[in-house]
């Protein structure tokens, strides 16, 4: 019997004749039903559990339950499965607040006709959606089978957007003499060959572009990061890469292969340190596992297992015991976990687990028992033992799950949640929930800055940036706080993540530069030249319209531009490098100062700085924590300090806690400290510059 018109029905009826009626009538419409009934929440969920359901049907209102809650216990499952609402006659109005909330649609028990073109709708929509993820899925599958083709390839490939780099593979990267893609990743492709080839690649990428030039392949002298010169022939086609149209480019080189070729085809699953399976693999079974899941083969369940305060634990024992500590862990997790899944080391202290053929009953108590056994487990690391407890997050692989990294994602965050309420307890991330009462919250936060900013409900803080060896003069780092409605302080954690998730992040910008202009022009007018480090958001950095808005700001106050440094985060910038760009130049135009903050985390960080030529460069928080005590810290930030000095570019530490890191600092010729330990934000701007040190 063909399944094409199969329909696999829950019927959510406290009267068996009327849930009976409406079946007979899709019958009639040429359905193979296979209904499963329910009167109360605890049958709708043993029914989705146990039975693969296409459609619900339930009325409007039932003894035990009522149309409003059945879609929220569905919703719970975390499954696809659309609900029409069956109400009486006339009286569909009455079902608008169900049908906000998610219904599919509204009909009268007594319109049939209605109800056979409503139910074939939401099949073929359906059908649509399944179709849809299979479909991400291969595409997903293929993009990485590209992927590593591309990876694996004798030939040169790369991939240049705007004539920038954004990708290159083994071969390419080893043709030029760079060791990893973050040394070209924005890298112009014009600094790939000589200078007396630019005008004649400019040429051809122009008529290119125009589809004037029939030939897409180019002779030309390539030079490598050492300087050397070797000729190379050039081959475009037109590509995309994650979505974004791009230029695919080949130089093909035969001399290389064989010692390539060599180097990929040594692959290794396992995990150094632990010596269990790689996060690699692991993504790669994880994969297969969703495509079977899609297609409705097995369900299953993926555990986000987070060691609680590993960094403290290491602090305190060392590097070399935090090590121990981790193998010992993933040591006695693998004697109890093995036969139960897919186990693999992740990332730092975090390991993942890969359950098939389990529900969420199971994956809880799985979950229940390895926060056990990691509570009770003693690690003998050296001369000392050690215990932790762990938090885990649990992400459920179903139809609905569209792909790895959304699936480790949901993971992450029941992990994070678990572990923000106390740790060594697990929790079942459902997007189906929590990302409605995300959005709902960050809605709620939305109409709470849109009053802020039409009540002037916000107030600048200021934290002095004192010099060490950089220019002298009073340097303040801007920071705003939010009023609640009786003037207390909201914290910028609370409201900021909400900004930008809602887009009001550049308006409060714009409310933090206009404060700050005026503030200034009084200093100003008082004769006390102040110099102000103003935070962009992303939301300023891609507006287009931001730096028109700016310059009418400067032209008409007539403020000291020199006097406004403009930061943004290293991974920001880098993340929309082309906006980034055209601001940092845009700045630059205005007579205003712009810096980076976070920076220097990254390796090859100091590329960031090629293409962006700020003023200033802050360094990142955790590369000054326990600065004192951290002999690697101290080089990166004396290197970086160093390399900015040579392009005349001043260095900042922030987060600075104590004397022994200002002492460090010093020696390592950094320009300027901020933090605490000079002090903390406050309204006034009374910090006496001049008998800091």
């Amino acid at each position: 019997m063909s399944n094409e018109n199969l329909l696999r029905l829950l019927t959510i009826f406290d009267s068996s004749e009327e849930a009976e009626a409406l079946i007979n009538v899709l019958r009639g419409a040429g359905h193979i039903v296979r209904d499963i009934k329910a009167e109360d929440e605890e049958d709708i969920v043993a029914a989705i559990e146990e039975n693969p359901i296409d459609l619900a049907i339930s009325k409007l209102k039932l003894g035990l339950i009522d149309a409003r809650k059945a879609l929220a216990t569905i919703s719970k499952t975390g499954r696809d499965i659309p609900l029409i609402v069956i109400t009486p006659h006339t009286a569909e109005a009455q079902a608008l607040p169900v049908l906000q909330a998610g219904a599919r649609d509204v009909v009268a028990i007594n319109d049939t006709e209605r109800l056979k073109h409503i139910v074939k709708r939401e099949m073929a929509d359906l059908t649509a959606r399944r179709a849809h993820r299979r479909a991400e899925q291969m595409l997903h599958e293929t993009e990485k089978r590209a992927r590593s083709l591309i990876d694996s390839s004798r030939d040169a490939i790369a991939y240049v957007h705007d004539g920038m780099h954004i990708y290159a593979n083994e071969a390419y990267l080893r043709m030029f003499g760079n060791e990893s893609l973050d040394d070209i990743e924005g890298m112009p492709i014009m600094d790939m060959i000589i200078s007396e080839d630019h005008t004649k690649l400019k040429e051809f990428l122009r008529n290119y572009a125009k589809g004037k030039d029939k030939d897409s392949s180019l002779d030309l002298t390539g030079q490598g990061a050492d300087g050397k010169q070797f000729k190379m022939t050039m081959e475009f086609s037109p590509a995309s890469m994650e979505g974004e149209a791009c230029t695919q480019i080949i130089i093909r080189d035969k001399a290389m292969s064989k010692e390539l070729e060599q180097k990929l085809n040594a692959m290794n699953q396992q995990d150094l340190l632990t010596g269990l399976y790689n996060r690699n693999y692991f993504m790669e079974q994880l994969d297969k596992l969703i495509r079977l899941a899609i297609e409705g083969k097995t369900r299953a369940t993926l555990l986000y297992i987070m060691l609680d305060k590993y960094d403290t634990i290491r602090n305190e024992i060392g590097v070399a015991a935090g090590d121990m500590l981790l193998t010992d862990v993933a040591k006695m997790l693998n004697g109890k976990l093995a036969k139960l899944g897919v186990l693999a080391r992740f990332a730092g202290p975090i390991f993942t687990l890969l359950i098939d053929d389990a529900d969420a009953k199971k994956a809880g108590k799985a979950a229940e028992a390895i926060c056990k056994v990691i509570q009770d487990h003693i690690s003998d690391v050296g001369q000392v033992t050690a215990t932790t407890t762990a938090s885990i997050g649990i992400s459920l692989i179903n139809e609905t799950t569209p792909n790895g990294q959304d699936c480790i994602t949901r993971a992450e965050k029941g992990a994070q949640q678990a572990h923000a309420q106390g740790g060594n307890r697990s929790h079942t991330y459902n997007p189906a929930i929590e990302d409605m009462a995300e959005q709902e919250q960050a809605m709620h936060w939305a109409q709470k800055i849109k009053a802020a900013l039409q009540k002037n409900q916000f107030r600048l803080v200021f934290q002095p940036i004192v010099s060490l060896h950089g220019e002298p003069g009073a340097h303040y780092d801007v920071l705003v706080r939010m009023l609640d409605d009786n003037g207390g302080v909201i914290s910028p954690s609370s409201f900021i993540p909400a900004a930008e998730k809602t887009s009001l992040m550049q308006f409060i910008d714009r409310w933090v530069i206009s404060n700050s202009i005026s503030l200034l022009l009084k200093r100003q007018k008082e004769g006390l030249e102040t110099r102000f480090f103003i935070k962009l958001s992303s939301g300023s950095l891609l507006d287009a319209e931001f730096l028109q808005w700016l310059r009418e700001r400067i032209s008409t106050t007539r403020v000291n531009a020199e006097n406004l440094v403009f930061e943004m985060s290293e991974d920001m910038a880098l993340n929309h490098l082309k906006q980034a760009k055209v601001v940092v130049t845009g700045l630059k135009e205005l007579n205003c100062r712009s810096a980076l903050e976070n920076f220097g985390k990254e390796q090859n960080t100091m590329q960031s700085i090629k293409h962006l030529p700020v003023n200033y460069i802050k360094v990142h928080m955790d590369l000054i924590h326990n600065l004192a005590q951290s002999m690697e810290n101290q080089e990166k930030v004396k290197n970086i300090a160093e390399q900015a000095g040579q392009q005349n570019i001043q260095t900042i530490a922030a987060f600075v806690e104590d004397a022994n890191s200002l002492a460090v600092l010093w020696q390592c010729s950094v320009n300027f400290i901020q933090g605490h330990f000079l002090q903390q934000p406050d309204e006034g701007l009374n910090y006496d510059f001049e008998e800091s040190f």
